[in-house]
């Protein structure tokens, strides 16, 4: 009797055990989240989503990753095409009506990690308009959000005058950082709102940071003071190097600049400034730039300012100032003296462009190059990254 009794309870206690310990299946909030953010499948994100906002006593995520998915999936057309474009924009329009600012810090935090859905969702955030601009100032401020602080100025650009008072408070207030003081002017220059000025001015005049006083300058410049240029053109030999390269990024935008200055300015052994410069003589041509252009290639600056260079010597190409500069860049390369590989390879990647490619057509029955490059790939050259580049520059010479 006691058996028969001990066995029932044996197995209500196992199947009780069993009902207790059985583990719940992923929320709808975390499969949305995931088919969100992990895969940019807004669709199904969404359904998922919106019961979550349901189910989920706090509320503030799955509001913030609806507002994303509603966003994603007008941005990419599957609203579209799934025939969701009219409730799309409805709740996308009704959630940035309805935006509060804990929401929005919960959507900056989403994109802060970056993923396919980030341009959206902060598209949606710049057409709330000013009413998010504090919060990306207080974030570059305090150093909230870092890998989004280069996204926080297209924003604050993108939203203009409507956020312009709020940028002058900032970039006036004393305990506003350098950095952060530097990246507000530079968005006042993009904004291009003269009510900018005076202020500026005031700071212009009160700063004592070099740098600052160089951006102020060329974003007064930008906004119409021309007396500024003068101040402007000397930067560009400032001891200080982030002088130079504020200076030198505002070559494109300066009216009849001098290209002496210009070509003097490629001697800097920075290559940011050198970038710059390279990137206003595209624009101020002169035939004298042809050589410093090409020194730059066989240079040790970084990448930037030699594929700059290529850039520039291919207008110049196009536009006839070059002369038979092929010959001279293929005796450069095959003659043993570009000990760098990767310098070889700029020279190369110059020769590919069709200015060039005419020369050397244009001069095989004197001069050979092409017969003499395609010794040069075949016998000396041991570098992989140079050797392709060759093969491609011989192909399209055939």
């Amino acid at each position: 009797m006691k058996k028969a009794i001990i066995i029932p309870l044996v197995v209500l206690l196992l199947a009780t055990f069993g009902c207790e310990t059985k583990q719940k299946g992923p929320s709808n909030l975390s499969v949305g989240r995931s088919k969100l953010i992990d895969t940019g499948n807004a669709l199904e994100a969404v359904d998922l989503l919106e019961k979550a906002e349901e189910e989920e006593v706090n509320k503030l995520e799955p509001r913030a990753l609806l507002l994303i998915a509603y966003s994603h999936g007008l941005a990419t057309g599957d609203a579209t095409t799934q025939g969701v474009e009219a409730k799309f924009k409805s709740q996308r329009s009704q959630r940035i009506q309805e935006l509060t600012e804990a929401e929005i810090r919960q959507v900056l935090q989403t994109l802060s990690t970056r993923s396919r859905v980030q341009k959206a969702g902060l598209q949606a955030l710049v057409d709330k308009g000013p009413e998010v601009s504090p919060i990306i100032l207080e974030s570059l401020i305090k150093g909230r959000y870092p890998t989004l602080h280069t996204n926080f100025a297209e924003m604050l650009v993108q939203i203009g005058s409507d956020g312009l008072d709020l940028i002058l408070a900032t970039l006036t207030d004393e305990t506003t950082p350098p950095p952060v003081r530097t990246q507000l002017v530079q968005v006042l220059a993009e904004i291009g709102d003269a009510e900018a000025v005076d202020a500026l001015k005031t700071l212009q005049s009160a700063t004592d940071d070099a740098a600052l006083a160089m951006e102020i300058n060329t974003t007064l410049y930008q906004l119409g003071e021309d007396a500024y240029k003068k101040d402007i053109i000397a930067g560009l030999k400032h001891s200080d190097v982030a002088v130079r390269r504020s200076a030198a990024k505002a070559m494109v935008d300066i009216e009849d600049v001098s290209t002496k200055a210009l070509i003097d300015g490629l001697k800097d052994d920075d290559s940011e400034v050198v970038a710059a410069l390279v990137e206003a003589l595209a624009i101020y041509q002169d035939a004298a730039a042809v050589d410093p252009l090409v020194a730059i290639l066989t240079s040790e600056l970084s990448k930037d300012p030699k594929q700059a260079a290529i850039d520039t010597l291919d207008i110049y190409g196009q536009n006839k100032l070059t002369g038979g500069m092929a010959k001279r860049i293929t005796t450069l390369l095959i003659g043993g003296t570009v000990a760098d590989p990767d310098n070889r390879f700029y020279l190369v990647q110059l020769l590919k462009r069709e200015p060039f490619l005419r020369q050397i057509r244009a001069l095989e029955s004197i001069e050979g190059l092409a017969s003499k490059l395609y010794q040069y790939h075949q016998n000396k050259e041991t570098e992989t990254l140079v050797k392709t580049a060759l093969k491609q520059l011989l192909d399209a010479l055939e």
